[in-house]
């Protein structure tokens, strides 16, 4: 764990422990076996998988409308409880682990999990299934936690960008099957399954982790009691991370879709969200004695400029994932599922590049820079070029093509900034900082399924709403009160009644579709001018 300062700390003391702090090595630290580690980060790739596919999966049979409780549910709102429990817990469970050790936090989370998913899955309403998302968010926060944190800390410095390059490739992969794996179940009126089938695959982390989170609890030291440590455990900054993460999340889930943004509701969420969020980084800095961010990484560059890249990049392939198949349902009037496969180049290259980054940058560490280069040039162009294509019904060849090299540049970029974050601080803060990096990662994807969803709501009412006008049938739909999930399925149902105003309504649809997807444009070109502020050398 990190090196904290603690209160009234003088400069002196700092910048000696600053020196011991770097001065640590692989060597002085008691380790996990090397076999041990490596069954453990198989799991812990498992363990991101499943917590990804989960994360996205409800999305594929509300926008196809097939669940019993229909559409009059936020289908977003369906993903954000799952994600509010999950962003909550991960930094919290680092203090967590401090008290109960590794072993009982992870066990403590996958139970968590394993029981919400079988009874959210059984859930009558969606209410009820919301509700119970959040909580299987919860074990999956904190079982993720665990294993991203214990990889990073113990992991061989030659073998961590085979590490990072594995897990960015397992969330990749996880968000991008979601919609094949939940459209198929969906289509077969087993949606329920789409839930289900987490359980089982949780057996497989709990298999691989556990050999090395009991070795860890061997070679822990602990040097306070049990009590000494509760004591100290930052419920205070816990509280307002929580408190944060709840707040912004449903304001920024509500502004658009069930309120207005200039609605009350909405703008007393994300004003006292971020404020909690500015009390949180002031309490961690100056009052917290077990800070859960180190106050010294504040000036690592290469640190501060990967989690901002970890962030926008998130953003970027989270939305892009999700809702470019609405593009097929829609415009195409595929099912989910087939939509789902008609986006595999996306993630499925990303998948490939991801293991081909950390394998080089595992050859060649200095390449981790021009590596992260490459990959957001190459998503930002390609993702713009790909947004630009008129839909074709004959031929997929070249928006797929585009969409594939998209997905190119994220696989390489998206470890290649991973690798940065942890090796920009000391090797014993390498598992926070991996932690630290897995908790952006989830927020940057709450952030872009939110600001595309609320884009997209609003360029299908700009560009619907005077369609609608010209018929008398379709002034009975109140656009701007119905769900985005209601807004992409309509499409293709109203022009069944009114024909002579399908072209019209297609036309409108897709360029909704393709001017949110530009947002990835500037997200990962942004990303790409922070990087290029790195500095040459690093920890």
């Amino acid at each position: 764990m990190s090196v904290h300062s603690g209160r009234g700390g003088s400069p002196d003391v700092e910048k000696q422990m600053d020196v011991k702090t770097e001065s640590i090595t692989e060597d002085t630290e008691p380790q996990v076996s090397k076999p041990l580690m490596a069954v453990f980060s198989a799991g812990a790739v498992i363990a991101v998988f499943m917590a990804s596919i989960q994360a996205v999966i409800p999305a594929s049979f509300f926008v196809q409308a097939v669940a019993p409780w229909g559409v009059d549910t936020s289908s977003l709102w369906m993903l954000a409880a799952y994600l509010i429990g999950y962003v909550a817990f991960i930094l919290p469970t680092q203090r967590l682990a401090d008290i109960f050790g590794h072993f009982v936090t992870f066990w403590l989370g996958l139970i968590l999990f394993v029981v919400f998913t079988g009874v959210a899955g059984h859930a009558a309403t969606a209410y009820t299934f919301a509700v119970l998302r959040a909580f299987q968010g919860i074990g999956a926060g904190m079982v993720t936690s665990v294993c991203v944190q214990m990889a990073g800390a113990h992991v061989s410095e030659r073998n961590r960008s085979l590490l990072v390059g594995a897990l960015a490739a397992a969330q990749l992969f996880g968000i991008g099957a979601a919609h094949i794996v939940g459209g198929a179940l969906a289509v077969d009126d087993k949606f329920r399954w789409s839930i289900y089938l987490a359980a089982p695959i949780a057996a497989l982390p709990a298999i691989l982790c556990t050999p090395a989170l009991i070795k860890d609890m061997v070679i822990r030291e602990h040097s306070e009691s049990f009590v000494q440590r509760v004591l100290k455990f930052d419920g205070i900054g816990t509280l307002l991370l929580f408190g944060a993460a709840i707040m912004l999340t449903s304001g920024l889930t509500f502004g658009g879709n069930e309120h207005k943004w200039s609605s009350a509701i909405v703008l007393c969420l994300i004003v006292f969200g971020s404020l909690c969020v500015v009390l949180f980084l002031v309490w961690d800095s100056f009052g917290a004695s077990r800070p859960i961010f180190n106050s010294r990484w504040l000036k690592e560059r290469n640190l501060q400029i990967s989690m901002l890249a970890v962030l926008l990049i998130s953003m970027a392939f989270f939305a892009n994932a999700v809702y470019v198949p609405i593009m097929y349902i829609t415009v195409r009037h595929n099912t989910t599922d087939v939509a789902g496969r008609m986006t595999a180049p996306y993630w499925g290259v990303s998948m490939g590049a991801a293991v081909i980054a950390g394998l080089v940058i595992r050859i060649r560490p200095a390449v981790a820079r021009p590596v992260a280069w490459a990959g957001l040039a190459i998503g930002a162009v390609f993702s713009g070029l790909y947004y630009t294509i008129e839909t074709e019904t004959t031929s997929l060849a070249k928006e797929r093509a585009f969409y594939a090299l998209a997905g190119l540049g994220v696989g390489l970029a998206y470890p290649a900034v991973l690798y940065m974050a942890q090796t920009s601080v000391p090797r014993n803060e390498r598992g926070s900082a991996a932690c630290v990096a897995h908790f952006l990662s989830v927020v940057g994807g709450m952030l872009g399924l939110i600001l595309y969803q609320a884009c997209l709501k609003s360029r299908l009412i700009i560009n619907l709403d005077p369609i609608f006008s010209q018929s008398k049938f379709l002034t009975s739909f109140d656009i701007r009160a119905m769900d985005i999930a209601g807004l992409e399925v309509s499409g293709g149902t109203i022009t069944m009644y009114v024909p002579d105003l399908a072209p019209k309504i297609g036309e409108g649809m897709t360029n909704a579709l393709h001017t949110t997807f530009m947002l990835s444009v500037p997200f990962l070109g942004a990303a790409l001018l922070a990087t290029l502020l790195y500095k040459r050398s690093h920890h």
